[in-house]
This record gives C-alpha cells, sequence and structure tokens, in this order.
C-alpha cells in the first residue's frame, strides 16, 4: 500500500509539472474542481518532517504551487507578462487585498504568537502569489471553464452523496454516519464545506443556463440542478441552504430576466418538494431561526469569546492567527463544550478579535473594489458581465458560508474568483467596445 501511495505522489508531481510547462492555463480549472477532492490527502504518503513542516499534503496544494511556479517562470522569461503583472499589482484589488496582509505582516510585532502569525502569513501570501498566477495565466476565452469544472465535479458527486445517504456506507470519515442523522461529505471533510461547493455548483449551472445558446443545452442545465439541490438536502446542512437561499436574491438582482427567473422558480419548487418528502430535511431548516448556521453550544462561545477578545483589543487585535492561543491562555473557562472547538467558526469575528478595527476596515475595502470592479463590468454589459457576477457571487457564496464554518482568505474558490473578476475587467479597460470574443490574455 506505502508503494502504491507513493506511486501516485510521483504520477500527481509528474502530471503537474506537465501541465506547468506545457499546459499552464488548464491549471485553473483543474484547481477549481480539485477543490472537492480534499479526500485526495489520503492518497498521498507520510512525508515525514518535510510533510510536518508543509503541512497536509493534497491535491490542491500542488496545484495551488504549480499555478504559482509556472506564473513565475513566465515573467522570468517574458517581458510582456512583467508588464502584465505590473498592471496587476496596480490593480485596486490588488492594493486591497496588500493592505490586508500588511496588517498582518505588522501584527506579528505584538502577536500573542508570533510563530502562528509567520505561518498564517506565509500561507496568505502564497495566496496571494496564486491569485497573481491565475490573473496571468488565465485565457479570457476560457473564462468559462472553472464554472463548467465546479458545476460538472458538483454534478459527479451527487450520485455519491444520495449512496452515502441511503445506506450510510461513507466513502471516509465514517463517523459521520454514526448517529440519527447521516449528513453526507462525499470526497469532502466536512458536509458543511461540501454543501458550499454544492451552492457554488448551483451558482456555475445558473449562470451556464443564462448564457447557453439552445433550449436543449438549458434542459441538461435543468436537469443537473435537480440533482445538484438534492444533494445539496442530503447534506442536511443549515448554513449550506441558507447560504444559496442569500445567493439567489443575490442572482437574481445581479442578473434579472426570464433566463434566471425561470431556473431559480424551478428551484424553489424542487426544494418545496424535497422538505414535503423528507421531513429530516424541513426538521433542520426549521432551526434556522436559532440564528446563522443554527448556533450551537460550540458556536455560541466562539462567539462570545470572540467578541470579548475584539472589545479588549479593539485597535489592534491579538495578531493574525492568535485566536486560538488567547482562547486557550484567557477565555478557556468559557468554553461549555468539553470536546468543542477552540478555533473561530466565523471570519468577520476571527478578524475583529485578531486584527481590530483595521482589519475589518481593510476586509470592508476588499468588498469596496470587489463592487466596483463588477460595476465596471456591468457598464459593458456582454458576456463578460455575466461571468464576472458568477465570479462574484462565487466570492460572496463563500464568504456567507464562512461565517458558520470558516475557510474564507483560505478557499483557493475566492481567489480563482478574484483573478478572473481582475481579468475581465482589465480586458474591458484595455478593448473597450471590443468584445470577449475578441480580448486576449
Amino acid at each position: 500500500m506505502g508503494l502504491l501511495l507513493w506511486l501516485i505522489f510521483i504520477a500527481t508531481l509528474a502530471g503537474a509539472v506537465y501541465l506547468g510547462w506545457q499546459k499552464p492555463q488548464t491549471l485553473i480549472p483543474l484547481l477549481a474542481g480539485a477543490v472537492a477532492l480534499e479526500i485526495s490527502r489520503t492518497w498521498y504518503p507520510d512525508l515525514g518532517k518535510l510533510g510536518a513542516e508543509l503541512g497536509t499534503v493534497d491535491l490542491t496544494r500542488i496545484l495551488t504551487l504549480t499555478v504559482i511556479i509556472a506564473a513565475g517562470a513566465r515573467v522570468w522569461c517574458s517581458q510582456e507578462l512583467r508588464r502584465e503583472l505590473k498592471a496587476v499589482l496596480h490593480n485596486a484589488l490588488t492594493r486591497a487585498l496588500l493592505i490586508y496582509l500588511a496588517l498582518g505582516a505588522f501584527s506579528v510585532v505584538y502577536s500573542v504568537g508570533r510563530g502562528k502569525t509567520l505561518i498564517e502569513l506565509v500561507r496568505l501570501l502564497v495566496l496571494l502569489a496564486l491569485y497573481l498566477g491565475i490573473c496571468l495565466l488565465v485565457r479570457l476565452e476560457q473564462a468559462r471553464l472553472p464554472l463548467q469544472v465546479v458545476h460538472w465535479v458538483g454534478t459527479a458527486l451527487v450520485p455519491l452523496a444520495l449512496y452515502e445517504g441511503l445506506t450510510r456506507h461513507f466513502l471516509w470519515r465514517a463517523y459521520l454516519a454514526e448517529g440519527m442523522l447521516a449528513r453526507v461529505n462525499a470526497t469532502f471533510v466536512d458536509p458543511n464545506i461540501f454543501a458550499r461547493y454544492l451552492v457554488l455548483a448551483i451558482v456555475a449551472n445558473l449562470v451556464l443556463q443564462h448564457l447557453a445558446p439552445s433550449g436543449k443545452q438549458r434542459w441538461v442545465y435543468f436537469l443537473t440542478l435537480l440533482g445538484l439541490t438534492g444533494g445539496l438536502a442530503a447534506t442536511l446542512s443549515r448554513s449550506g441552504i441558507l447560504t444559496l437561499a442569500l445567493i439567489l436574491v443575490g442572482l437574481l438582482a445581479l442578473l434579472p430576466g426570464k433566463r434566471i427567473w425561470q431556473p431559480v422558480g424551478f428551484l424553489g419548487l424542487i426544494g418545496f418538494f424535497i422538505a414535503i418528502l423528507r421531513p429530516t430535511v424541513w426538521q433542520r431548516l426549521a432551526t434556522l431561526k436559532e440564528g446563522l448556521g443554527a448556533l450551537d453550544a460550540q458556536r455560541q462561545y466562539l462567539w462570545k469569546v470572540a467578541w470579548a477578545i475584539f472589545r479588549s483589543h479593539p485597535l489592534t487585535g491579538v495578531g493574525l492567527g492568535g485566536f486560538q492561543k488567547t482562547f486557550l491562555e484567557h477565555y478557556l473557562a468559557w468554553k461549555t463544550v468539553p470536546d468543542g472547538a477552540t478555533l473561530s467558526h466565523t471570519t468577520v469575528l476571527t478578524i475583529a478579535a485578531e486584527l481590530g478595527l483595521p482589519g475589518l476596515a481593510a476586509l470592508a475595502w476588499v468588498w469596496v473594489v470587489l463592487v466596483r470592479l463588477l460595476c465596471s463590468l456591468k457598464r459593458a454589459g456582454g458576456e463578460a458581465y455575466v461571468l464576472g457576477a458568477g465570479y462574484f457571487l462565487w466570492i460572496l457564496t463563500v464568504f456567507i458560508s464562512s461565517q458558520a464554518e470558516a475557510r474564507f482568505f483560505e478557499d483557493p474558490i475566492i481567489w480563482i474568483g478574484m483573478g478572473l473578476l481582475v481579468k475581465l475587467s482589465q480586458s474591458r479597460e484595455d478593448k473597450s467596445g471590443s468584445g470577449l470574443e475578441t480580448a486576449r490574455g
């Protein structure tokens, strides 16, 4: 078994190197699909001390590093790409992200855990490098591909999810099948993160339906939408269902018209029948009245601790990544669940506790710039705006979901979305009026 894991690991590296050298633009949609394969961490061997330094090795991290290296090599060799990199670095979104990173870097000075802060800072720098690599490698004629990959990967996982729900035989993390509720996770660590990915796939489905040139293609998307909705229901994720409801409101606002109203109405009808036919889903939905993500005892004390830390350090926070250490050292008595979490599960409160008001202001500025980018695409209209709306809603999906399950800046999907938004907006500025089809990266 150990030899097989090494062979898979070597084959993965070889494939990534080949694509990075010969077809680097294909890495971006592949990365969007690889996000769904958290199970890939079980495919590779224990790397010993090297693995301890690198952290969990999975397909997502391998492809992330490949994108960065491939983009870096091409920037080194191409003066044109160096000019493009300069333009991306001067983009308002890049500057907003750099402000957030600068606050994190400055927090090393006063952080309660400098080692953890440095680790988190390196992680963010790697993801920023991924974003830059995406901006440089992506081709506008392939701007649909990440949406298509997430849609079809999510659709492909639905049969596995339904199988797990019906048989209680899980592909991995079998303990999730224990108890009264079997919350399916497919290839993900957590059912709620699986639900998040399915919401991303539903957004992709609706955007691709909007762009579909023929009625036959739209019927195919209608059928896959049915499957994706059933898969989401099988996760029994309250935060996932609430996220979908909010995102659909945003979708209707950004893309009004019959091509969106019809599938969204169909989606609502599917959800209604699922809730009737499966009482467990309705019972889970009923608990939403307790608050975002159906606050349980664990989330309640995490919220209280985060708020207490913010009140004690409103101007600076306790340093990037310092929430857990502060919790364990000063607020452990607030923990009401013996084996409960000590890491914050709410992005906004995590940033408030760790970076204070400046961190919240930096996060708000990132969102202001994202909205401005989308508005600039809307003025141009056409396919670029529809795709931009889809990627904006991807970022919004992860953000809303992260208020219950964390993983906002840590999720590669938002960096893919931001990279595509920047590329689409720069194309509009560089070749105004020429149309998406004639634009070239």
